[in-house]
């Protein structure tokens, strides 16, 4: 990723923790502050989906990465699309309650 460079790929990473904790911690907070009821099944079933969604955008800029435009776009716009409306069906699910 970054080539000829001893700190730029762990310092990569970090920052990606960081953002990732960052993002996980607010959304415990946001759900908090708007008197949203999560449940352990609505927690479990939002980790599931926002994992599977980041590994569909790593796997897909991965194979564009590859040189694999085609593969990575048509991976992108098939699996991207499905994560989207199950995002939208498991945000309906949140919100009911």
């Amino acid at each position: 990723m970054f080539p000829n460079s001893t700190i730029l790929g762990p310092f990569f990473w970090i920052i990606m923790g960081v953002l990732y904790t960052l993002f996980i911690a607010g959304l415990f907070l946001f759900f908090r502050d708007n008197n949203f009821k999560m449940s352990v099944l609505k927690w479990i079933l939002l980790i599931t989906w926002y994992t599977g969604l980041n590994i569909v955008i790593a796997g897909a800029f991965t194979l564009i990465g590859e040189n694999e435009s085609g593969a990575g776009l048509k991976f992108l716009g098939i699996f991207g699309t499905v994560f989207i409306v199950l995002g939208a069906g498991l945000w309906q699910f949140i919100k009911k309650d």
